[in-house]
């Protein structure tokens, strides 16, 4: 579904990705790993094109996407996570989703996509007047999740969603996100809550200092201490 080839990219003349390279098939779930600033950030605003890359190439479904704008990648069935969730403070949750459902065919699709989200996420429903400015951190990640899912993806792709949630958010966040999986929907998920990453997707990529360090299967590198010791400092 996703080739990753050669990715190079950084920050004017800082390079802080080198030669990346990874793939995800349909239906699959992938993490992406590493400690702070080894590229984790980077490496998925690339891929949604909201910083330039240096050199590399990206296909989606076939479709070298290399040179979209953000919103062509989005209409290409990519959406994306933000870590920190970024929202509309001073819009409704109901308004904030509506934002997620503007990109091309996604619009006539709003009204059965939102009571879709809301299945998914009863809060959303109950506090769908409220602004999202006012929501706890955990209502603020499912309104995130809502909003990207909004625009109808095949690649849903999550910069840290666990980050500062209570381990009761945190199970439902990753119960919504198991749900979706087996729906069928594509999933690659930047986290640092190691345990849950490993607990929850099907093979890993762990980034260090920019570079694809080791890759393969959750299993292997949950039951293996030296891998976790060596690359993911845990």
């Amino acid at each position: 579904m996703l080739e990753l080839t050669g990715l190079c990219a950084g920050y004017g003349d800082l390079e802080v990705l080198r030669d990346i390279s990874l793939s995800i098939g349909q239906g699959e779930i992938v993490g992406l790993l590493g400690a702070n600033n080894a590229g984790k950030t980077t490496l998925v605003n690339c891929i949604s094109r909201l910083i330039p890359w240096h050199r590399g190439a990206c296909k989606f479904e076939g479709r070298d996407i290399s040179r979209l704008a953000p919103h062509e990648v989005t209409e290409c069935g990519i959406s994306q996570v933000p870590e920190g969730r970024q929202l509309f403070p001073a819009m409704t949750v109901w308004e904030n989703l509506m934002m997620g459902g503007f990109p091309g065919k996604a619009r006539a699709q709003r009204a059965k996509t939102i009571e879709y989200v809301f299945g998914l996420f009863p809060r959303l429903l109950e506090r769908r007047t409220q602004l999202a400015g006012t929501l706890s951190g955990g209502e603020q990640q499912m309104l995130a999740i809502g909003r990207a899912l909004m625009s109808g993806p095949r690649l849903l792709v999550l910069d840290e969603p666990s980050l500062g949630l209570s381990p009761r958010f945190v199970q439902t966040i990753f119960e919504a996100l198991a749900a979706l999986h087996r729906e069928g929907l594509t999933i690659l998920l930047v986290e640092q809550n190691l345990n849950v990453a490993l607990k929850n997707v099907q093979r890993c990529y762990v980034l260090e200092r920019g570079e694809v360090a080791i890759s393969g299967r959750a299993e292997d590198m949950r039951h293996d201490p030296a891998v976790r010791k060596a690359y993911l400092g845990n």
